[in-house]
C-alpha cells in the first residue's frame, strides 16, 4: 500500500510515461476555460497490447468505482498501478479501467477475462457482490488486492479487506455503524448488508492481523502452485494482512511470511496473530469457484509503484506511493497469478486437481468469527478533514479523481533567447504554472512555422533521435511542483538557411495554447537561464512552526539525524531557534548537512513536519547544534536535541519495528518516555543498560498521538550515570592466626575499581594519621595494634565509604624466667624439699598457654617436691611458654639431687625402708641402726678412724645380711650408696 497514512514509502521522483491508446483529459483549456480533474463520467483509460502471443485477445479490468484512489492510494492503471498495467500489456493483454457512478453489474465485466479489484474502500452493494459471483461462476477471475487492518483510507470506516470479506470488524449487526445519518442514508451505503461473501464464494477471509516490513522467501514451489510462483524467490510485504483458509478444497496459500513479530507500528491490537509462519496464513493465496478463479494478496504494496497520478480527495496534498512493483520478485509473482486467473480451466475445486497438495484450514483466533468481531479501537482511525465527505465527490479537492472543484486557470510562457539561431542547435523553454499540485499534464508539442504554415524546426525526440522531417514535436508530458510550477526544455534545429520572422507555437493534444512571434538568424546559441519558481522567502523554523498546516515555507538547518534512522529517507532540521521533520525521499542527506528545503506544514501522528518538499537542496555542512539540557521533552523543544540528565529506566518494552523498544525515563516526579527506533542500528537485544539503572539520554524531542518522547538516535546518546562509588578491597601477604595476630611484617596491597568513570584515586591513613595517596603496597612493621584506614574516589567525584583493618602484630616471644626455690636451678641433696617457680610475661598479644615438666611430666608452677620422691641423680627441668600470636619461649635446666653427709640422713633411710617392710624383720632394721649410732658416736668423740670403722663394719653387715636375704634388693642398694657416699664424706 501506500502508507502515507500510517506508513512512509520512499519517494522516488518518477514522473508518469504511460501510453494510452486515448488523449487524456486535460487539467486545463486554453481561453480562460476552468479545468476539472478526471473523474467517473471521463473516458476510461485502457492500455493496448504491446505484443501479439497467447494472451492475444484477453482482457483485464480494474476497479476504479469503489474508492481506489482515496487517501494515499492511486491503484489506477495510469498512476499507482502503471507498471503493473503496462506490464500486463507488454505481456500481451488488453488493460481498462473501469470507471462509473453507478453500482456494477454484470454487464460491465462480461468480456473481460480478469477483473482486478485493488483495495476497494467503498462497500459493495448485494447487486454488485452477485454480479461478481455470476462472472466468476461464469468463468470470470477475480484478483482482490487488499491491506492491512485499520487502513481505511477515506475514513469511512471500511477497510478493503473488509470490503472484499463483505462485513465490518464490530459491525456485522450494522454496516453503518458508527456513521452519521447523512452518510447512513448516503448513495454508497444503499443496499449494503453484512455477509460472510468472500468465505462463501470462494473459501477464505482477509484477517484482521497487521504486520510490518518483511521480505519473504517462504515461497511454496511451483508444481504445488499450479504454475504461479515460476521465477518467485522472494516477495515483500510494507505493512499487510494474511488470508484465512477455511475451505482448503476450494482454496490454497502460494506465499507465506517467516516466523516473525513484526507487527505494524500502528497496528490497533497485536498486529501478529500467531508469530508468522504457516499458522498467520499465507500471505498470497488463490481460490477456484465454479468456472472461474480468485486470487488475493494481503498488501497493495507489490502493486504499487512511484507515479501517483491524482492528489489526495481530502485535501488535496500529493501522494506518496511506493516503488513495489519493482521490489524483490513482485512484478513476476503479479504476472504470473494474471496468467493463471485468465487460463480458462473447468474444474470447480483444487480438489479436483492430480497430486495438488491441499493446505489445512488455518487456526482462527475467537474474535476473528464474523459475529463476534468488536472493533479495537474507535473508527475511522482519525477525523477527516473540514469539510471532506468521502461519500460526496463534490467535496473531493482539485485534483482529485472525482473532484468536481474548478482548479485555477493554467498558464504559460516560452522561454528563449532574442533571435533563434538557423545554423546551430538551440533550446526553448515551455514553462506551465497554476497547474494543479504534484499533477502530471501531457499532449503537449511546440513547432516553429513560417507565414504560410511552412514547419522550419525540428525539436529533438526524448531519446535523443531526431525526427525525419519539419513539424511539430513529439508529444510531450509536463509534472507540476507542489507550487503547480512546471517546465521542459526543447532542443530545436531550424532548417538551413531560414532566416526572418517565423511563429513559435505551443500546442495540447492539437489545441493552440500560445503563440509567438520570433526571429531567425545566423547567430550564435545561448544558455537558458536556469528556472526559479517563485518560492517563500527564507524563515526561521520557529517561525514555520507558528503558521498553519498546508502552509508552504522555506526554512534551511542542519540535519541532526541520519536519513533513515526513522524510516525512509526523512530526518530532523534544526537551526538557531527550532527544530521539525522533514519527511522527504531524496537520498543524500547526512547528519550534519545544512538543508534549504520548501515544503508545505503538516502534522501526521500529532507531530508537525514538512512534507512532500517543493525544493529541497544542500548548501554546505556544519556543526551539529548544541544538544540542549531539558527536564522533559515538551512543545517548546519539538524537534531539536535535548538531553536528559540521570534519569532512571523504568518500564522497557519492546516494540515495533524489529529490534525498536521503548522505556520510561524518571527523574523524581517526572518521567519522559523514550523511544529508540531499531533503524537507527540500536536494538533492545544490543541495549547495554538494564532497568533501574541510572543514564543521561539525549535524542530529537518528538510527539507521537499526543504522546511527548524522547528519540534517541543510537547507542552514542547513551550515557551511564556514575552514581556509583568505587570498591576497593585489601589484600594483605599473611594470614593471621585464629587469634587474629600475626607474627610478621604485613604487607598491604590496596585495589579499587569502578564501574562507571573509572577510579581516581585511593587514600590511606594509619592510626588516625593524615591521608596518604596510595601509589605501592604499605608494610605494617609495628607491633601492636595497626589500625588501617582507606577508600578511594572515581572521576566522577563519588567517594567510597572509608573502610578500616586492624593488624595485629607481635614478632616478640614472652619474657620468661624459672626459679627452684627462689633461687637459680641448682642441684639439691637427697633429703631436701624444693620447688620451681615460673614467671612469663607478654606485652602485647599476652600469655596464651605454658609449660612447666620436671623429667618429661608436667608440674605446676610453686608444686612442693621432695628429693628423695625425685630420687637420686641427674634431672632436667624445662618450660614452654607461648603468646597469643604464636611466639614461644622455651629452655631447659639440668640439676642433680645428691647424697646428704650426715648420720641422721643414713639413719632416715633405715627408718624409711623398716617403714615400707624392706628388711627381713625388725630385728634387721634395730641392728643397723646400733651399728650406725656406734659409728656417729665415735665420730662425735673425735674418733675418726673409729667412726670409719664402724662404718665399715656397717657396710660389711649389710653386704652379708643383703646375702642372706634379710632385706631387699631395694634397700640393699640404697643403703650401700648412702653408707659410701657418708664414708666418702666422712674421709675427705
Amino acid at each position: 500500500m501506500s502508507k502515507s497514512m500510517h506508513w512512509k514509502a520512499t519517494l522516488l521522483k518518477t514522473t508518469l510515461a504511460l501510453s494510452l491508446a486515448f488523449p487524456l483529459q486535460s487539467f486545463f483549456m486554453d481561453g480562460g476555460q476552468q479545468a476539472f480533474a478526471e473523474g467517473p463520467n471521463d473516458p476510461a483509460p485502457f492500455i493496448n497490447a504491446k505484443v501479439v502471443n497467447e494472451n492475444a485477445g484477453k482482457k483485464i479490468l480494474f476497479d476504479n468505482t469503489h474508492g481506489q484512489t482515496a487517501g494515499a492510494a492511486d491503484w489506477v492503471i495510469d498512476g499507482g498501478f502503471s507498471d503493473f498495467g503496462n506490464a500486463l500489456a507488454d505481456n500481451g493483454y488488453y488493460v481498462k479501467e473501469l470507471r462509473k457512478s453507478s453500482p456494477i453489474t454484470l454487464e460491465d465485466l462480461q468480456g473481460y477475462d480478469v477483473f482486478v479489484i485493488g483495495e476497494a474502500n467503498v462497500p459493495y452493494k448485494q447487486t454488485e457482490q452477485a454480479a461478481m459471483k455470476q462472472y466468476v461462476q461464469n468463468g470470470g477471475s477475480i484478483f482482490f488486492i487488499a491491506d492491512h487492518y485499520n487502513a481505511d483510507r477515506n475514513k469511512n470506516r471500511w477497510d478493503g479487506s473488509e470490503v472484499m470479506n463483505g462485513y465490518r470488524r464490530g459491525a456485522w449487526d450494522d454496516p453503518a455503524k458508527g456513521m452519521s445519518t447523512e452518510e447512513r442514508n448516503s448513495a454508497a451505503m444503499q443496499g449494503v448488508a453484512s455477509s460472510d461473501w468472500l468465505n462463501e464464494n470462494f473459501g477464505v477471509r482477509f484477517r484482521y492481523n497487521a504486520l510490518g516490513d518483511i521480505i519473504t522467501d517462504k515461497v511454496v514451489a511451483p508444481d504445488q502452485a499450479l504454475g504461479i510462483t515460476k521465477g518467485v524467490s522472494t516477495v515483500a510485504m510494507h505493512a499487510g494482512s494474511t488470508i484465512e483458509i477455511i475451505d482448503p478444497t476450494r482454496a490454497k496459500g502460494i506465499v507465506y511470511l517467516p516466523q516473525t513479530k513484526e507487527a505494524w507500528p500502528n497496528a490497533v491490537d497485536q498486529g501478529v496473530y500467531a508469530g508468522g509462519g504457516i499458522a498467520e496464513g499465507p500471505y498470497v493465496a488463490i481460490s477456484k469457484s465454479g468456472l472461474g478463479k480468485a486470487a488475493f494478496i494481503g498488501d497493495s504494496s507489490p502493486v504499487e509503484d512511484a507515479t501517483p497520478k491524482y492528489l489526495r480527495e481530502e485535501n488535496g496534498q500529493r501522494k506518496t506511493t511506493y516503488d513495489g512493483f519493482k521490489e524483490q520478485n513482485d512484478g513476476t509473482l503479479l504476472v504470473n497469478i494474471i496468467n493463471w486467473l485468465s487460463k480458462k480451466e473447468s474444474y470447480t475445486k483444487l480438489s479436483d486437481v492430480s497430486g495438488l497438495q491441499l493446505d489445512q484450514p488455518t487456526p482462527l483466533l475467537p474474535f476473528e468469527a464474523p459475529e463476534a468481531s468488536t472493533e479495537p479501537q474507535k473508527e475511522p482511525w482519525a477525523a477527516p478533514d473540514a469539510g471532506y465527505k468521502w461519500w460526496d465527490p463534490s467535496t473531493f479537492k482539485p485534483g482529485s479523481y472525482g473532484g468536481a472543484t474548478a482548479a485555477p486557470t493554467a498558464a504559460y510562457s516560452l522561454v528563449h533567447q532574442a533571435q533563434l539561431p538557423n545554423a546551430q542547435q538551440f533550446q526553448i523553454r515551455v514553462v506551465a504554472d497554476n497547474l494543479p499540485a504534484y499533477g502530471t499534464v501531457s499532449g503537449f508539442s511546440a513547432g516553429i512555422y513560417l507565414t504560410g504554415g511552412t514547419q522550419v524546426a525540428q525539436i529533438q525526440n526524448a531519446d535523443g533521435t531526431w525526427p525525419t522531417a519539419y513539424g511539430y514535436s513529439s508529444a510531450f508530458s509536463m509534472t507540476a511542483d507542489g507550487l503547480g510550477h512546471a517546465y521542459k526544455d526543447l532542443t530545436v534545429r531550424i532548417k538551413p538557411d531560414t532566416t526572418g520572422a517565423a511563429s513559435l507555437r505551443l500546442r495540447q493534444n492539437g489545441n493552440n495554447l500560445k503563440t509567438e512571434s520570433v526571429t531567425l538568424a545566423n547567430v550564435p546559441a545561448e544558455p537558458l537561464p536556469e528556472d526559479k519558481p517563485p518560492l517563500p522567502d527564507q524563515i526561521s523554523i520557529a517561525d514555520a512552526r507558528s503558521k498553519a498546516d498546508n502552509t508552504l515555507v522555506t526554512v534551511e538547518g542542519i540535519v541532526t539525524t541520519e536519513p533513515g534512522a526513522f524510516g525512509g529517507q526523512a530526518f530532523y532540521l534544526q537551526d538557531g531557534t527550532a527544530g521539525i521533520y522533514v519527511f522527504q525521499s531524496q537520498s543524500g542527506f547526512h547528519q550534519g548537512d545544512k538543508v534549504k528545503v520548501t515544503a508545505s506544514l503538516t502534522h501526521y501522528n500529532s507531530e508537525l513536519e514538512l512534507a512532500s518538499p517543493v525544493a529541497i537542496a544542500k548548501t554546505g555542512t556544519a556543526e551539529l547544534p548544541e544538544v540542549k539540557a531539558a527536564s522533559s521533552v515538551n512543545e517548546n523543544n519539538q524537534g531539536q536535541l535535548i538531553e536528559l540528565s540521570n534519569v532512571t529506566i523504568h518500564n522497557v518494552v519492546a516494540a515495533t519495528p524489529a529490534g525498536s523498544f521503548e522505556f520510561d525515563a524518571t527523574s523524581g516526579s517526572t518521567t519522559n518516555h523514550v523511544r529508540v527506533d531499531g533503524r537507527t542500528g540500536l536494538t533492545l537485544d544490543k541495549f547495554p543498560y538494564q532497568e533501574g539503572q541510572v543514564v543521561t539520554v539525549r535524542g530529537v524531542a518528538a510527539i507521537f498521538k499526543d504522546n511527548y518522547q524522547l528519540k534517541p538516535r543510537g547507542l552514542s546518546d547513551f550515557t551511564a550515570v556514575d552514581s556509583s562509588a568505587p570498591v576497593t578491597t585489601a589484600a594483605l601477604s599473611g594470614t593471621p592466626n585464629s587469634n587474629g595476630w600475626y607474627r610478621e611484617d604485613v604487607t598491604v596491597t590496596l585495589s579499587a575499581t569502578d564501574t562507571g568513570t573509572g577510579v581516581a584515586s585511593t587514600l590511606y591513613n594509619t592510626n588516625g594519621g593524615e591521608w596518604t595517596g596510595y601509589t605501592a603496597p604499605v608494610t605494617v612493621s609495628s607491633e601492636g595494634d595497626s589500625h588501617l584506614q582507606y577508600y578511594s574516589v572515581d572521576n566522577a567525584g563519588n567517594k567510597e565509604e572509608v573502610q578500616s583493618l586492624l593488624i595485629r602484630l607481635d614478632k616478640t616471644a614472652p619474657a620468661v624466667r624459672l626459679t627452684q626455690s627462689g633461687q637459680s636451678v641448682h642441684s639439691i641433696t637427697y633429703d631436701e624439699a624444693f620447688t620451681f617457680e615460673l614467671a612469663a610475661t607478654d606485652g602485647l598479644s599476652g600469655i596464651a598457654s605454658q609449660k612447666l615438666l620436671l623429667d618429661g611430666k608436667e608440674i605446676a608452677s610453686g608444686q612442693s617436691l621432695q628429693a628423695k620422691q625425685v630420687g637420686l641423680g641427674s634431672h632436667t627441668v624445662q618450660y614452654r611458654v607461648e603468646d597469643a600470636a604464636g611466639n614461644t619461649a622455651e629452655q631447659s635446666f639440668s640439676f642433680e639431687i645428691t647424697f646428704s653427709t650426715s648420720f641422721s640422713a643414713v639413719q632416715a633411710l633405715i627408718d624409711q625402708l623398716d617403714k615400707n617392710g624392706q628388711f627381713k624383720n625388725n630385728g634387721e632394721a634395730n641392728s643397723l641402726r646400733a651399728k650406725l649410732s656406734n659409728a656417729e658416736k665415735q665420730l662425735e668423740k673425735g674418733h675418726k678412724d673409729q667412726a670409719i670403722k664402724h662404718l665399715n663394719d656397717l657396710q660389711d653387715t649389710v653386704e652379708k645380711d643383703a646375702a642372706k636375704g634379710k632385706m631387699t634388693a631395694s634397700a640393699h642398694e640404697q643403703l650401700a650408696q648412702h653408707l659410701a657416699y657418708l664414708l666418702q664424706n666422712i674421709s675427705r
